[in-house]
């Protein structure tokens, strides 16, 4: 028998990663499964943010906001883990879905909804596409064909008994990024299943190929996919180990030998607190992994807050010159190999930052997309992250500086080495700031 349409699956699905995979060589941006879904609305084509629209004000508004949502959303989701392990999520991915699923609330949910976004409804209508863009970057390869990638999209599927607005689908495209699609759940749940299926395998590229089994009486699902590829070096050359095995202690106190990658050397220093020191190591295309290793006394899972996480997203002066001793220092990280996802449902995680009536029957609000009486039953969040020798890779840059050289400033450069030999945690950045990922990594 055909359900009423009561009942509604909204789906966060974050993706991210750093590593090889392969699925389709661009996104899908058109009908799939043959037919089995129905293409209803289109965003244009994404182009990559210019370096003047980054500086505008309105834009930095909402990159503050996702920064702000990333340190509330990755401590509690930490804390909220149902498992022990590695962890990783991805808040700008949740983040980046939350937006459309505003565009599609009203009253008390939207409000709800835009409260943990940090951002006015005219402001985020306005510069969330912008957003997207500046997390786009050209693709990129090498004689080799080595690539680097960063993409993300935005969609929403919605079952025949929801009869959405035009003015809707319209926004959600032109504000969102968003593809609209047709798919029925209730009648032909197989294919609209696989449908929902390929469009995360081809905008994940393979990395996330997975049946999510959504049920007969899902209405709607708003899903978003974020992928990222790098390099360390414009040769793809694996990253060297350091000399001799080090002893990595993890959060259950084990001791174990491993090997260490030995990052390439930048400028700077380790920035120490009260409780961390910190560095980082940065790809050929700037992606930065700032490691937080807990001092004696501490846990990573115990620093893993959002105060530590504002605070340590916020270094970007890591003290490189010392001009009283006339010293330059260049740091490099040594860090094992490691892997961290996370599969789950994040509603509970959403709740405890005040988005509530989402969830609720006879509270939430989706007038703006339909008249049907939905809400959200499940976020799920999905995330894969691989960092090895071949994964992020660093870059050397050699400048020929046209005006002519200068001479010798009389300092000294000291080499120093920043080793991560015990559990620790991570936040994963593009060049400009943004959150893309962070974790905590308990063994290797």
């Amino acid at each position: 028998m055909r359900r009423s349409v009561k009942a509604a699956c909204a789906l966060f699905a974050a993706v991210f990663l750093l590593g090889a995979a392969s699925c389709a060589e661009t996104p899908f941006t058109g009908e799939l499964n043959e037919g089995k879904s129905v293409l209803l609305g289109a965003p244009a084509e994404c182009v990559p943010l210019s370096y003047s629209e980054r500086r505008e004000a309105n834009f930095r508004a909402v990159a503050q906001g996702a920064e702000a949502f990333a340190a509330d959303f990755a401590a509690a989701a930490y804390r909220a883990r149902d498992r022990e392990g590695n962890f990783a999520v991805s808040p700008v991915s949740v983040y980046m879905a939350m937006a459309p699923a505003a565009e599609c609330a009203a009253g008390e949910t939207r409000e709800e909804l835009l409260s943990a976004l940090g951002v006015g409804y005219e402001t985020l209508g306005a510069q969330y596409d912008t957003f997207v863009r500046s997390l786009t970057a050209e693709e990129r390869s090498n004689a080799d064909d080595l690539e680097s990638r960063l993409s993300s999209g935005n969609s929403i599927w919605l079952d025949p008994s929801v009869h959405a607005k035009e003015a809707a689908i319209s926004a959600l495209a032109e504000k969102y990024r968003c593809y609209s699609y047709s798919a029925d759940f209730g009648r032909d749940n197989r294919n609209a299943n696989r449908a929902v299926r390929e469009f995360i395998c081809r905008n994940t590229h393979g990395v996330i190929d997975r049946d999510l089994k959504l049920s007969e009486e899902t209405a709607f699902v708003i899903l978003n996919t974020l992928y990222l590829k790098d390099i360390w070096n414009r040769l793809g050359k694996d990253l060297p180990f350091a000399d001799g095995e080090y002893t990595f202690t993890g959060a259950d106190g084990s001791e174990s030998s491993v090997r260490l990658l030995e990052g390439y050397s930048v400028r700077g220093r380790a920035f120490e607190s009260e409780r961390y020191t910190m560095f980082y190591t940065q790809t050929y295309n700037g992606y930065m992994i700032k490691f937080l290793l807990p001092k004696e006394g501490e846990t990573a899972g115990g620093i893993f807050t959002e105060e530590t996480l504002r605070e340590a997203n916020a270094v970007t002066d890591f003290h490189a010159d010392d001009d009283e001793n006339k010293i330059h220092y260049m740091t490099s990280c040594l860090f094992p190999e490691f892997k961290a996802e996370y599969d789950g449902d994040v509603k509970g995680v959403l709740r405890s930052l005040g988005v509530g009536s989402l969830f609720e029957e006879e509270r939430c609000d989706l007038s703006a997309l339909c008249d049907e009486n939905l809400w959200c039953s499940e976020v799920r969040h999905i995330v894969s992250l691989t960092v090895d020798r071949k994964g992020i890779e660093g870059a050397a840059v050699t400048a020929f500086i046209g005006a002519g050289a200068a001479g010798p400033d009389g300092y000294e450069t000291v080499y120093e080495r920043f080793v991560v030999d015990r559990s620790f945690g991570f936040i994963l950045t593009d060049p400009y700031g943004v959150t893309l990922f962070s974790g905590v990594v308990d063994e290797v």
